[in-house]
């Protein structure tokens, strides 16, 4: 639904062009209710909102290239604004749209003196209409139907002018002496296609009657100064949404970061009161596992061999003819009893240490007509 437009022409008139009234989104109608009930919005006028258009031909138009981007844009076209207008800066609506090209920004001004407009607008707010916009009036056949096409449109005048869009946007505005053939407009701006208004059939040209089908875009050359333009109650309530979420964000994380430090001092705190005990329970601990130890190594003691008596059964065992070099013993998986001498009768001697344990005879070897042996004897 396109709503109540009016379009501002070379001779002042106004025209409201349709009847029908854009309907606010639900939440705007609430929220204006909810403050003019408070009395922060004075009592309106029942009128509906009026997007206005400017003729093209009482536009300023230029196009060109900054070798700037992004941010520094705005302070470019500050600097330069005096100097592209042919009338005060400070006494003009304007707007501009740029595009990123290469290394360039491309950039469409457009301007009107404020002389020739302000009156109209100051009459529509006067009887209680808002003003969605003031747009250029080639504006008003821009719609998403269009999408990403490549058209060009004509519109009638003292001077006709020419404009080609290009992903919606305006790539070239031509201002012609006089109204050129379908043919020739088609050449001038490159196009198949060349909409003009209430076209005739047989000249070529493309009904542009037919684009006000859908609602226009309304989103380039807004003219429309701050202090003319309503406020936006929906956009407002998503900002408050909006803030009311980050608010509840920090709180949640305020709330989160509170929890951990309270949480942090009343564990430190029990920490602190358990000190004192954790320190009596280490210094048994230690006590315990030296107590452990020399447990085990008196349990260790008195597994080992009784040296006494070993060497007691020892004597009384060796036969007379026997006598030791060495004597050694080895605790490992078992007991072991080293023997280093001679004996006379080397099977006297295996068998009288039998009692001992298990005997094994090592090595044997004669000399000085003696008999040497090494034996080992596993003690039980």
């Amino acid at each position: 639904m396109r709503g109540a437009e009016v379009i501002i022409t070379d001779q002042g008139a106004i025209r409201l062009e349709g009847a029908l009234v854009a309907k606010p989104h639900p939440a705007e109608v609430v929220i204006t209710r909810l403050l003019t009930k408070v009395g922060l919005l004075p009592q309106q006028k029942a009128g509906p909102a009026v997007t206005v258009y400017v003729a093209e031909e009482l536009l300023f138009c230029k196009q060109f290239s900054l070798p700037v981007k992004g941010s520094s844009i705005k302070q470019a076209m500050g600097y330069q604004m005096e100097m592209l207008l042919p009338f005060p800066a400070d006494g003009c609506f304007f707007s501009y749209e740029t595009e990123r090209r290469n290394k360039e920004t491309a950039v469409t001004l457009y301007a009107v003196p404020e002389e020739g407009i302000a009156p109209h607008l100051q009459a529509l707010t006067a009887s209680g209409h808002s003003l969605v916009g003031l747009f250029p009036l080639s504006q008003r056949y821009v719609s998403r139907s269009q999408g990403k096409k490549k058209w060009a449109l004509l519109l009638p005048g003292d001077m006709a002018t020419l404009l080609t869009f290009v992903n919606g946007r305006v790539r070239q505005r031509l201002l012609c002496p006089s109204l050129p053939t379908a043919e020739e407009a088609m050449e001038l701006s490159g196009c198949d296609t060349v909409y003009f208004p209430a076209a005739s059939e047989g000249r070529g040209f493309a009904d542009a009657d037919t684009l006000l089908a859908d609602a226009p875009l309304g989103k380039s050359f807004n003219l429309l100064p701050a202090s003319y333009r309503r406020l936006d109650y929906f956009k407002v309530l998503i900002a408050g949404l909006v803030l009311l979420n980050v608010f509840s964000l920090f709180l949640l994380v305020g709330m989160k970061e509170y929890r951990f430090h309270s949480t942090s001092s009343r564990v430190e705190a029990e920490i602190a009161k358990l000190q004192p005990t954790m320190k009596k329970i280490n210094a048994l601990s230690s006590k315990e596992s030296n107590s452990q130890k020399e447990i085990d190594r008196l349990e260790e003691i008195g597994k080992n061999p009784d040296l006494l008596s070993l060497l007691t059964n020892l004597t009384n065992t060796l036969p007379p003819s026997a006598y030791l070099d060495q004597l050694r013993l080895e605790k490992k998986e078992a007991a072991i009893l080293y023997l280093d001498g001679y004996a006379d009768d080397m099977g006297e001697m295996s068998t009288s240490l039998q009692g001992l344990g298990e005997v094994s005879l090592k090595s044997t070897s004669r000399r000085n007509n003696k008999n040497y042996f090494q034996m080992e004897i596993v003690l039980p």
